[in-house]
């Protein structure tokens, strides 16, 4: 071995004992031998942080409107608190230009397609427009309307649908605030926090509007809580609305609305008036329209009342190719409650339903067409064969009900294949043979 050869061995032995000497000591390692153990060596995996809650933020939203008869129109303002500036990024209010006029905003306000874009300033600001009530439904009759002495309209339309951006865990504290004619009152579906002044709660958004059927007027109310409901009739006075009698019929009914879905909202309040409004029944949220001339138990044996009562408690949304299921759901169990609370004997029933097959469509015509008196009496027998297949696949154990019910909590748009799955989810297989048919 040579001087060099020597060398080179010597060294390297050094320099193993001095890394052992520092591994044995906790030093740290310097050089290529400390960079070449580094790389041998596995990684350490990197601490899971845990998520952090978001910390709730609550901001202040005032809708404040007042009603002014002889322009037909609702002037309406919103004010979002400094607090509110600091979480909303944007909102996007999908304004129909027919029926909105004189926009205004502080901070950035811009048109963009299908309604106008609001960037509000950080300390808070204000939207402002002018909303006209009146909005015909066919040829001479009105879904939205205001006349001398009163209004009916839908608080959806009162504030369109928006679209908002704001900090993650931001929730509004919304407060509908009314101005009205001397002499005037109003009936809404929230509660009272102040003279003139609502809390508006939904808590499947974080930015709470007006929505719901709201009267204003020289009007008449009737109140009462039936089954832990507290149930407002309301209409223009003077226009033959039957309060007394829609109460009496919710006092039978209502009991058998609460078995099918096990509970009911806090607050119901159903809208009643004469011409010129439109002649049927229109659901909303904890609110429905009817029209007063309509019967509350029709000759074929449903009813409408109880029809608008279904839609609005399941506040089910069709979807594509899905109407003949929410509307079979509404309209069987409007023939069905009157018989399970009493109101109509069995013979009566059965005469119903009678009805029901002699104007139903054949099984050969779509269901996609659009809704009609033959496809609404066809999807009821399908709903009583849907109630005939699960009782049988569970032994009795469930029934249509408890399809409703879970469509209810669902909160999706109702179409044939999710109806598909919620039948096969509750009956506990799945019922192919019933939907291929329905599919020919």
């Amino acid at each position: 071995m040579n001087r060099r050869t020597r060398r080179e061995g010597s060294s390297g032995l050094r320099l193993a004992l001095a890394c052992a000497m520092a591994l044995a000591i906790g030093a740290p390692i310097a050089g290529d031998a400390g960079r070449a153990l580094a790389e041998s060596a596995p990684e350490a995996p990197a601490p899971e942080v845990p998520a952090q809650p978001v910390e709730p933020v609550e901001y202040d939203v005032v809708f404040d409107v007042g009603i002014v008869p002889s322009e037909k129109s609702a002037h309406v303002r919103i004010d979002l608190s400094p607090a509110g500036g600091k979480v909303v990024r944007w909102i996007r209010f999908s304004f129909d230009p027919l029926r909105y006029r004189a926009i205004e905003a502080s901070g950035k306000l811009e048109e963009v397609e299908g309604g106008m874009l609001w960037t509000p300033p950080e300390r808070g600001g204000f939207l402002r427009y002018v909303f006209d009530i009146d909005h015909l439904r066919g040829d001479r009759t009105y879904d939205s309307r205001c006349a001398k002495k009163w209004a009916i309209l839908r608080g959806e339309d009162l504030v369109p649908r928006t679209r908002i951006s704001t900090a993650d865990g931001a929730t509004s504290k919304s407060v509908l605030r009314l101005r009205l004619p001397e002499g005037w009152s109003a009936a809404v579906p929230y509660e009272s926090v102040g003279r003139g002044r609502y809390a508006l709660d939904n808590e499947r958004t974080n930015f709470d509007r007006p929505g719901g059927w709201f009267a204003f007027g020289k009007l008449g109310v009737l109140r009462e809580r039936i089954s832990g409901t507290q149930i407002a009739v309301a209409g223009p006075a003077g226009q033959g609305v039957r309060r007394m009698d829609l109460l009496a019929m919710l006092k039978w009914t209502l009991p058998s609305v609460k078995e099918v879905f096990g509970e009911l909202p806090d607050r119901l309040q159903l809208v009643v008036a004469g011409d010129p409004m439109w002649r049927g029944g229109l659901s909303g949220p904890n609110s429905l329209y009817l029209h007063a001339g309509l019967p509350l138990i029709a000759s074929d044996g449903s009813s409408a009342p109880l029809h608008e009562i279904m839609h609005t408690i399941m506040h089910a949304r069709s979807g594509d190719g899905g109407q003949w299921i929410v509307e079979g759901i509404a309209e069987y169990y409007s023939i069905a409650l009157l018989r399970r609370s009493g109101t109509i004997t069995a013979r009566r029933y059965q005469r119903a339903i009678d009805g029901v097959r002699k104007r139903a469509q054949p099984e050969s015509a779509s269901l996609s067409t659009p809704m009609n008196g033959a496809l609404r009496a066809r999807a009821v027998l399908l709903m009583m064969e849907v109630d005939d297949l699960v009782r049988d696949a569970t032994a009795g154990a469930k029934s249509l009900d408890d399809v409703v019910r879970s469509l209810r909590s669902a909160d999706d748009v109702v179409t044939p294949e999710h109806f598909r799955r919620t039948v096969a989810r509750v009956a506990g297989r799945d019922l192919d043979a019933f939907f291929d048919r329905l599919r020919r």
